[in-house]
């Protein structure tokens, strides 16, 4: 197993101050013009150069060593022609109906002249779908834009050339002709989504022993992003955990970092507030989700924008209400990740939690109520998607505010409507037909809000109307596919049914709640692990659990 990021980024001292290096660069003098202007080694290979040539540039050719300075071409118009970018040229097409050493499955288009031809294939796929799906339910416009240049850096280059690899590799496990129980490496594109993998990670470290700067944030979590989204495709959920937690103390020191005079080493603008803002939404969401496990880590290293009480005017863009809802979203979330780690729960802080309990309730009334308005007004499928992501997960915050305190779980049987209303809007979001492809576009606040309506509501037809939900919104969604998230879901709902009494009534000893799971994506296996609601921590301090095998 390749070592994570997070195991990179824990070597590194950040109080150390970066040593400057010069560069070196050998002298150009018999190069040709372009080379000269752009002050790199010239190949000298004439007509022209194998320099401009593989770098995408148009050789303008050789000087004359018996011509004089005067009569070349004036120092503006050389500089003009080296930057112009050589003309692209169509590439061969590929039949995509005959089989090849790479599947694939999307047309290939013209590509970046400086891009290796072996990787051509992984760029499309990044350029035509995953960053469409990704960039479908990223809110904050900087993770937009962030990805759609992803070519101007080179560490987010080789981090989305490695994501679309894997995934391109992850499509020929599923294949019948191909499964094996190895490890998604022993693909040749696995292979090189590991190279791609390795060299991102090397620059991100290589970047942030230079210091915290804002591009190296830039730089960084783009590419944590994506390389939580490489080890979720590998199952290796407790990696995803490490990364993430990473990320999450690189924004904590870029807040705190200090200049030598004692003031701020980065300007908060807007650009930045949003980076934080999208890196802590999913970050966030990913913690309430019961199949990873960095809850404590990410609660104890993240900061609270403070800003829940903000209110957006009912005509203002959607995107503005959009980054307000996020903002608030983002401070609940760690209220909730505190609760439910225990953190908060104890007679000195209980009072100061009800106060926050009462006040996010409140808040999350007057979102409801905002959005209630706005769905009627504006009945569009695109203005639908987010204001509906935003009812449910308001819908599901209050359900868990209501009722976290209850150690039995019996007040969320109060609360059927809400749950069949949730439901209601995930069904819109099933796709019409089962996508072709592995895809990237369920939203990240989808998942913990159907898996938190499959583990909270007891009604039987519900609870089999939300797996039903649950795998039909799932389906080829590669960051929620895993077959083993669907099952342990089902043996929850199974285990307890076992204690239904006759009058279709779970009594509090037979509800559990999902603590943890150890996965072996490559035999197929978990181990899902479930404590009772009520059960009391032994004299070792460890709660009674239930371990339940999985295949899938």
């Amino acid at each position: 197993m390749p070592a994570t990021p997070g195991q990179y980024w824990n070597l590194i001292e950040r109080n150390r101050p970066p040593v400057k290096r010069r560069a070196n660069h050998a002298k150009v003098r018999t190069g040709c013009v372009t080379c000269k202007n752009r002050r790199v080694k010239c190949d000298e290979r004439k007509p022209s150069c194998l320099r401009c040539e593989k770098s995408g540039y148009l050789c303008a050719g050789f000087e004359d060593a018996s011509a004089k300075r005067g009569n070349d071409l004036p120092p503006s118009a050389a500089s003009a022609i080296s930057k112009r970018p050589r003309p692209l040229q169509p590439r061969r097409a590929i039949d995509v109906t005959q089989p090849s050493p790479l599947d694939v499955r999307l047309p290939v288009s013209l590509t970046p002249a400086y891009l290796d031809a072996s990787d051509a294939p992984f760029f499309e796929r990044f350029r035509c779908q995953i960053i469409t799906d990704i960039t479908s339910w990223c809110s904050s416009n900087y993770w937009k834009g962030m990805l759609c240049q992803i070519m101007h850096d080179e560490c987010i280059q080789h981090a989305s050339l490695a994501l679309a690899a894997m995934l391109l590799a992850v499509e020929r496990s599923l294949d019948p002709n191909n499964r094996s129980s190895g490890p998604l490496t022993q693909y040749a594109e696995g292979q090189v989504a590991l190279r791609h993998y390795m060299k991102a990670i090397s620059l991100c470290r290589q970047r942030l022993l230079g210091g915290i700067t804002k591009d190296t944030i830039r730089s960084n979590l783009a590419s944590t992003f994506l390389f939580a989204m490489i080890e979720v495709l590998q199952g290796n959920m407790s990696t995803v955990d490490q990364i993430m937690v990473n990320g999450t103390l690189l924004i904590r020191d870029a807040i705190q970092a200090k200049a030598p005079s004692g003031c701020p080493t980065l300007i908060w603008d807007e650009e930045l507030a949003e980076m934080k803002g999208g890196f802590d939404r999913v970050t966030i969401m990913w913690g309430l989700c019961p199949f990873f496990h960095g809850q404590k880590e990410i609660y104890t290293v993240a900061t609270s924008n403070g800003q829940y009480q903000e209110m957006p005017d009912m005509n203002a863009p959607l995107t503005t209400i959009r980054r307000c809802w996020t903002r608030f979203q983002n401070d609940l979330g760690l209220f909730m990740m505190s609760v439910r780690c225990g953190k908060m729960i104890s007679p000195e802080h209980m009072e100061s939690v009800i106060s926050q309990k009462s006040k996010y309730i409140t808040q999350l009334r007057r979102w409801m109520s905002l959005v209630d308005a706005l769905l009627e007004r504006e009945k569009t499928p695109s203005t639908f998607h987010p204001l509906g992501i935003i009812k449910a997960t308001a819908l599901t915050c209050t359900i868990f505010l209501s009722c976290f305190l209850d150690r039995s779980d019996v007040s969320y049987d109060l609360h059927l409507q809400s749950f069949l209303e949730i439901l209601n809007i995930c069904q819109k979001f099933v796709p019409e037909r089962p996508p072709e492809h592995l895809m990237f576009s369920l939203d990240v606040d989808i998942f913990p809000i159907a898996s938190f309506t499959v583990t909270k509501c007891r009604d039987q037809k519900t609870r089999q109307l939300a797996l039903k939900v649950f795998r039909e919104m799932t389906y080829r969604q590669v960051l929620w596919n895993n077959q083993g998230m669907l099952k342990s879901l089902q043996i929850l709902v199974n285990l307890e049914h076992k204690g239904r009494d006759k009058n279709g009534f779970i009594p509090p000893s037979s509800r559990y709640y999902f603590v943890s799971s150890e996965w072996d994506l490559e035999r197929r296996q978990m181990m899902a692990s479930f404590v009772c609601v009520v059960s009391e921590a032994t004299e070792s301090g460890d709660l009674p659990t239930v371990r339940v095998p999985i295949s899938f």
